[in-house]
Parts: structure tokens; C-alpha cells; sequence
């Protein structure tokens, strides 16, 4: 899977945290959770919890929709491999945080577009800055999964 590293300021890392870790789909403010009494069979609702049904079936549905045709709806970090790395942390400029997003190109340019419409600092990481931040994360992870295998033998 393609892998691009962008890079921005620190002043913008905790709304940024906020946008990763964002899924429209678990927002009860988008999608009500069920109203649907668990201990009732359907023939035993009564005319006013059916309408409650209805009414957020309807609200359900609308939202759906809209979010099929936002970015927000397609474009959701939390269902995608990423890290998110202070600059010192890597070695690099401490003033600066590092996004690693591991996804499909069509979700990268989606993001990039995003990028450019909510934060004012983001840009793509630089050629040599990218590889070392992807070089960071393949030896962390070989090491996470190094220790996985000790842990079961192998």
C-alpha cells in the first residue's frame, strides 16, 4: 500500500490529532443510537415508540447520505494505517509534527485535498525527511513484531 509523510506545524498537532481520530460513522450526534426497546418484540411497541423509530430511521438515513457525498464521510483517518510523530522525536525539526498515512492513492489525494482545506501548515514531507520518517516506522514496527514472536515462540 502507498505511504506519504506529511508535515506540519505544532501549533496545528491537536486539532490535527482531533481530525484523526474522527469517524463520522461513531458520532451519536450524526447517527442516534437505537431507540428500540431491547426487551420488546415489535408487535408489543407502542404507537409512540414506533414513531420514535421512524423519526430516527429517517435521521439516520439523511445523514447518510450526506456523508457518502462529504469528505468527511470518505475520508476517515481512523480506518487507515497512521502515526503521528513529533519532529524531535525523529530526529527532525522539533518544531514540527510528522503524519505517516499508509492507504490506498485514491484516500491520499482525498486527504492531501482535506489537508489543504482545514490546516493552514500541512504540506507533503520533503523527499528525504519522508523516508526517514517511513524508515522510523518499518523498524518500529519490525521490532513490535519481533517481540510479538517472542512472546509466542516463534
Amino acid at each position: 500500500m502507498p505511504a506519504r509523510v506529511y508535515v506540519c506545524e505544532k501549533s496545528e498537532a491537536e486539532e490535527l490529532k482531533r481530525v484523526l481520530a474522527y469517524d463520522p460513522y461513531l458520532d451519536t450526534n450524526l447517527i442516534p443510537p437505537s431507540v428500540t426497546p431491547k426487551d420488546k418484540k415489535e408487535s408489543d411497541l407502542t404507537d409512540e415508540e414506533r414513531r420514535q423509530i421512524a423519526e430516527r430511521e429517517k435521521v439516520v438515513s439523511e445523514n447518510l447520505k450526506k456523508l457518502g457525498e462529504s469528505p468527511q464521510g470518505r475520508i476517515i483517518f481512523t480506518r487507515q494505517e497512521y502515526s503521528l510523530r513529533d519532529g524531535a522525536s525523529l530526529g527532525l525539526d522539533e518544531n514540527m509534527v510528522y503524519l505517516y498515512i499508509s492507504a490506498s492513492d485514491d484516500f491520499l489525494n482525498g486527504a492531501e485535498e482535506r489537508f489543504k482545506k482545514e490546516f493552514k501548515t500541512i504540506k507533503r514531507a520533503g523527499k528525504e525527511d519522508e523516508e526517514k520518517v517511513i524508515g522510523a516506522i518499518k523498524e518500529e514496527e519490525e521490532r513490535a513484531n519481533t517481540g510479538f514472536g517472542s512472546i509466542f515462540g516463534n
